[in-house]
């Protein structure tokens, strides 16, 4: 296979000249002869002066376009030039130390935490996130049981762009996920940041046995969502998990008090 010439020009590059129009008519010339006009010189515009082209101009426009959208990026952090609020949360890279989940606690047993605890946290350029997930154990349980319950706090501070128009969408959409065993349900709650929302789990074959709650709460640019998540051990354990408004309450205040404690 021979290998092109880089050097060979394209075809497409002479175009032959235009072809005068022979039907346009010649105009008749009046009046005293008059002393002719130099020619232009190429690339000038009226008086001699050189024009500029018209594409320069428009590069011109992207080029200066360009320049202020990358300042208002690296200025502010954002594309648009709004600065991100976190409504007074303050980044916390250690969750745990900032969800006690005294609630919890008082209907629950916490797990000691240890080094292995699942928790981790990132700072990147357009956002920061922090999370933690805990075990319980229910002290009504019976003997033996194999039941698990997980409470997990995660924390978002996003700097890029504003969560505020898509949040409500992202809580509603745990709905299209339910199926015949799942049901999930997606509730707005009062009295938290700029707007809040329950999500109920419904699991099983009536989809009667609450298998998980979450309370996710947006603030300005900050959000934060704590889950409360329970695991039945088999067919024989008769160990069941609290009632829906139980759990409620106990998200509730301790979504309350973790907030409370990134602001101070």
């Amino acid at each position: 296979m021979s290998t092109p010439n880089p050097y060979q020009q394209s075809p497409y590059q002479h175009v032959p000249p235009q072809q005068p129009n022979p039907y346009a008519q010649s105009q008749p010339f009046y009046g005293p002869a008059q002393p002719p006009v130099p020619p232009v010189p190429p690339g000038a515009g009226p008086g001699g002066r050189k024009a500029v082209p018209g594409w320069l101009w428009a590069l011109g426009g992207v080029v200066v376009a360009s320049a202020v959208w990358a300042g208002s990026l690296f200025a502010t952090g954002t594309l648009g030039g709004a600065e991100a609020d976190f409504a007074g949360h303050r980044y916390q890279e250690n969750m745990c130390d900032s969800t006690p989940l005294d609630a919890f606690r008082k209907r629950y047993e916490l797990e000691e935490e240890t080094d292995s605890d699942n928790r981790f946290a990132s700072r990147q350029k357009g956002i920061d996130q922090s999370y933690c997930s805990r075990s319980l154990k229910d002290p009504k349980a019976d003997e033996g049981s194999l039941a698990n319950i997980y409470v997990s706090a995660r924390a978002e501070w996003h700097k890029a762009t504003d969560p505020a128009g898509e949040f409500a969408s992202l809580q509603l959409s745990h709905e299209d996920r339910s199926d015949k065993t799942y049901a999930y349900e997606t509730e707005a709650v009062e009295g938290f940041g700029d707007e809040a929302y329950l999500v109920t789990e419904k699991r099983g074959k009536d989809k009667d046995g609450l298998g998980g709650m979450t309370l996710a709460v947006r603030d300005g640019w900050f959000t934060f969502e704590l889950r409360w998540s329970w695991f039945g051990g088999g067919p024989d354990d008769k160990t069941t998990p609290p009632a829906e408004h139980e759990v409620r309450a106990m998200l509730e205040a301790d979504t309350r008090a973790t907030l409370d404690a990134l602001k101070q």
